[in-house]
């Protein structure tokens, strides 16, 4: 049976096909941002908003459904692109501020100035501010600190009923307004977010509220979706834990599977820090993992937007990743510059001709490189992709070219990956090495 969602989308989906409207690709998101650069007054703008914009009838959805969307007067992209947040619209609402702060006035009945400022809720009014803007009509933290201690008077039931609202804040008679997040089951709210705490602490999970037609996208998609080697897939190649992710994006490699391999065998080897370098580190998942072990780690990535991606996801500092051609990185250092170094599903690339050397060369450059353990995996014949274009390039072979093209002492055969699934399930499966270099 579908479900109401279902039939919502559908719905959605079609009133957009007959008004020509469906859009496509990252830009699409950016819509609804575009529409608030137009110069409209503002009660016109609500008026068309209403009419033509919003869906007529009100959707079910539980708070887990809820990012924390809009903020200070701006869309919840204006707000991260503001505040330099880029997960912000990323952040489930009942992790969000507004929740928090209940959470905080509950705990503690008699909330001071100085909890309130130092809360989620009470730095988010301040970055609102700092932004070029105003929270609820405050500019200062004396205004924070005022719309604070409403929200909790209301939710306290001590607020007198039928206030004025603030500056900006809309009534208890205006529907809440989401925004759907497209291709996920999530949505981002516009409007509501202090109604829908109160809600969630008084023991709802989840309430009616009015969706847009046009759906939205979060700067964390739009990032994925201009990386280079996705074209435009709902793809991830490193785990990322995002809500707008978890439905219609598929993490093709889990890398956990890796990662356990490596940390038994440098258990077994009693290597247990050192400098450690990921080439082709993609969004820097194990680079952030092997720091997390104790491991002066970086990485190489060819695209730049890795950065800031790796940055906001797992919390990499400046410089933990480099942006460049790997080749050019690999021979402007000096030898076995790193004790660990990783190279993931590149070398094929290389046998196949796309890269800048041959992939003799690069496995030199790689061998170079490592002062003790290089764990590596290339692209094989058994994958339905490749059965013709790397034929014969099976685990045996691949062991014999690393014997042939390094001066390791020992070339050891972890085992498979498990990313043979579907919709993969014929390609994968590549085996890890570990060249060891004992003396």
């Amino acid at each position: 049976m579908p479900t109401g969602i279902d039939q919502v989308r559908r719905k959605s989906r079609a009133v957009l096909r007959k008004s020509g409207l469906a859009p496509s690709g990252p830009v699409y998101g950016r819509l609804v941002d575009a529409g608030r650069s137009l110069p409209i007054p503002a009660a016109a703008r609500v008026a068309v908003s209403t009419a033509v914009l919003r869906r007529p009838w009100k959707v079910p959805v539980r708070f887990d459904q809820l990012l924390v969307g809009a903020q200070g007067g701006w869309t919840a992209r204006e707000f991260a692109d503001r505040t330099g947040d880029l997960l912000w619209p990323s952040t489930p609402f009942l992790d969000g501020p507004h929740v928090a702060l209940l959470r905080l006035a509950d705990e503690y009945p008699g909330l001071t100035d100085e909890q309130i400022l130092d809360s989620a809720y009470g730095r988010l009014g301040l970055r609102c501010i700092e932004a070029g803007g105003d929270y609820f009509g405050g500019t200062d933290p004396a205004g924070v600190l005022a719309a604070a201690r409403a929200f909790i008077a209301r939710y306290r039931g001590e607020a007198a009923p039928g206030g004025a609202p603030r500056p900006q804040q809309s009534g208890p008679q205006d529907p809440v307004l989401v925004a759907p997040v497209r291709g996920s089951d999530q949505y981002q709210i516009l409007d509501g977010h202090h109604r829908l705490a109160i809600a969630a602490m008084s023991g709802a999970d989840g309430a009616h509220v009015v969706a847009k037609w046009l759906p939205v996208t979060t700067p964390l998609q739009d990032l994925l979706l201009k990386m280079s080697w996705l074209d435009g897939t709902h793809e991830l190649y490193q785990p990322i834990d995002a809500p707008e992710l978890r439905s219609g994006w598929t993490t093709v490699r889990q890398c956990t599977d890796r990662l356990a391999k490596m940390d038994a065998f440098l258990g077994e080897r009693g290597i247990t820090g050192g400098r450690y370098l990921d080439v082709a580190s993609c969004y820097g998942w194990f680079v952030a993992q092997l720091a997390g072990r104790g491991f002066d780690a970086e990485g190489i990535e060819r695209d730049p937007l890795a950065v800031p991606l790796g940055q906001a996801i797992y919390g990499l500092p400046d410089g933990a990743v480099s942006t460049g051609d790997c080749v050019e990185f690999l021979g402007g250092h000096d030898a076995a510059r790193w004790d660990v170094v990783s190279c993931f599903s590149l070398l094929h690339h290389f046998v196949l001709g796309r890269g800048s050397v041959s992939a003799e060369e690069l496995i030199r450059l790689l061998d170079r490189a490592t002062g003790r353990v290089l764990f590596f995996d290339t692209g094989q014949d058994n994958e339905a992709w490749f059965a013709e274009s790397l034929r014969g390039w099976d685990p045996p072979r691949v062991e014999r070219f690393l014997r042939e093209n390094t001066t390791f002492d020992e070339i050891i055969d972890l085992g498979p990956d498990e990313d043979a699934r579907p919709p993969y399930e014929d390609n994968y499966a590549r085996h890890l090495f570990a060249c060891v270099r004992t003396r």
